[in-house]
């Protein structure tokens, strides 16, 4: 059959099915899907196919399965539909879906067979985006930790078939969540905005920062005057807080390098948003801790209502604070602090090679392989790694005076810090992995009042006072995500942050090739 490459508007077909053959296990599972007018395929044909489209048609006895117009009518509508949820379709051969969908009656049996092999590839193609986004952030990223559905994409195709639900198979793999949804909507705002003609502003150009307040709806000028008034302030204050600046009211140079982005380049961001939304796709709990790096911040939600906020301070770029979901196993007061590979390498080997006093000006005790406490003097730097390096607990301790412990692969714990000063800088992407909290003691209280603890802020403090190390057990209620948002949409507007780690362009550029 020839490709027609023409715009064409396809209705909603509607088809009674007579019969059809379906065979189902003891678990209700189809094993086989086949009408009257199904055709026999050679399997050879299969050959250039992925293992996914192979191992389809032969559990399915080489057998094709899109002979129901409405199964192919509903998905074709569904192709269009999921280019509004950022599904990347532009690989795809609609016409020859839609065209081989119109004349297929005229069709001979070859092209038929070809037909239904595309409309197949095509499935499972969008709905492991769907379900999955386009990339796997766990093999793309060596640093996060994002959970995977494991689903059975044949019996997921051969049900919607059979069942005629071809469109609630993808509606229903669809993230429906505030953060995934809040997203969609500012795509769509964004979307309607005019051309973004008013970049490369200076601080000076007054009238021309009142339109661009004007035209993401910060502000309702009538009078572009070169008079900055409180109105104006008022306009970029709202504007600066959008975009995590602080709300001086004054044109700043951070104010001004956002003003000066445009809005094709916030639509790649927020594209690039909506793939991560799909990466952590589970529902984040009644009660948890949502960390967002690129914010620095830090929430604590309980029966999904916000609770508290904390300023935290976040791993370099180079020793990213990975991202992950877990769940609060531990308080730890008075944590002792064992040295990391990283900074054992980095920082302890360098500085304590130069001067062994090091190691008792921190509070460090050294222990061999079979736990022995190592005298400095005796400490062999080419050998390094033989050894354990411990920090005591107390004010100087680099964990300060409380952990926050949840199991991951990266090692990885909330902590206080023996330098509460960082907090006051505008970057706070300080730290070597780790993510350390302001006012630590009162996210545990009120984690502990979560779990229905015992322990009061008394308690607490009486602990720390000792300076002895105390493990207080959690019941595992409040769930912590580490996530990696520089796009959402909240009641305030649409939110913007730095890529602090530089990952969005990247990204964006693999969901577009």
């Amino acid at each position: 059959m020839k490709k027609i490459y023409l715009i064409l508007s396809v209705s909603l077909l509607l088809y009674s099915c007579d019969w059809i053959e379906s065979f189902k296990d003891k678990k209700d599972e189809i094993k086989q899907y086949r009408l009257p007018e199904s055709i026999l395929i050679n399997k050879d044909i299969l050959f250039t196919k992925s293992l996914l489209v192979k191992k389809f048609y032969k559990e399915n006895k080489y057998f094709t399965v899109w002979t129901n117009v409405k199964n192919r009518t509903d998905f074709l509508n569904q192709i269009l539909n999921l280019e509004k949820e950022g599904i990347n379709i532009k690989k795809l051969d609609i016409s020859y879906l839609f065209f081989g969908n119109m004349y297929f009656d005229s069709l001979n049996k070859y092209e038929k067979v070809d037909l239904d092999l595309a409309f197949t590839d095509a499935f499972f193609s969008l709905l492991k985006q769907t379900v999955h986004g386009k990339v796997n952030p766990n093999k793309y990223y060596s640093d996060w930790v994002a959970p995977q559905r494991q689903l059975d994409f044949n019996q997921l195709l051969l049900t919607a078939l059979s069942e005629e639900k071809v469109e609630l198979t993808f509606n229903e793999h669809i993230p429906n969540n505030t953060y995934y949804n809040g997203i969609k909507e500012a795509i769509s705002s964004y979307e309607n905005l005019p051309k973004d003609t008013l970049l490369n502003l200076h601080s000076s150009d007054v009238a021309k920062i009142k339109k661009k307040l004007n035209y993401y709806s910060d502000a309702n000028f009538s009078d572009f005057d070169n008079d900055s008034n409180e109105e104006f302030k008022d306009g970029l204050k709202k504007f600066q807080k959008r975009h995590g600046i602080y709300p001086s009211g004054n044109v700043s140079e951070e104010t001004l390098a956002a003003l000066n982005i445009s809005k094709e380049k916030r639509m790649e961001q927020l594209r690039v948003n909506l793939e991560r939304a799909r990466w952590f796709y589970k529902d984040l709990g009644e009660n948890y801790v949502l960390v967002n790096l690129p914010e620095c911040k830090l929430f604590l939600y309980e029966n999904g209502n916000l609770l508290e906020t904390h300023d935290v301070i976040i791993g370099k770029n180079d020793r990213r604070t990975p991202v992950l979901s877990s769940t609060f196993s531990n308080l730890v007061i008075n944590p002792t602090w064992t040295v990391p590979p990283t900074i054992l390498k980095n920082d302890l080997v360098p500085r304590a090679s130069v001067n062994r006093g090091y190691f008792s000006s921190h509070r460090m005790t050294i222990y061999d392989k079979k736990g022995k406490v190592v005298d400095p003097s005796n400490w062999n730097p080419l050998q390094y790694k033989s050894y354990r390096y411990v920090q005591k607990p107390g004010t100087s301790n680099s964990l300060g005076l409380i952990k926050f412990d949840f199991p991951n692969a990266h090692s990885v714990y909330l902590h206080d810090t023996n330098n509460r000063s960082a907090f006051a800088q505008k970057k706070r992407d300080l730290s070597s992995g780790c993510v350390r909290v302001k006012d630590p003691f009162d996210l545990a209280m009120r984690i502990l009042e979560i779990e229905e603890s015992d322990y009061d802020r008394a308690k607490l403090d009486t602990l720390v006072a000792h300076e002895k190390t105390k493990i207080i057990p959690l019941k595992k209620k409040v769930n912590v995500h580490q996530l990696y948002w520089t796009a959402w949409k909240d009641n305030q507007g649409v939110q913007f942050r730095n890529d602090i780690y530089l990952l969005d362009d990247n990204l964006y550029k693999r969901l577009i090739k």
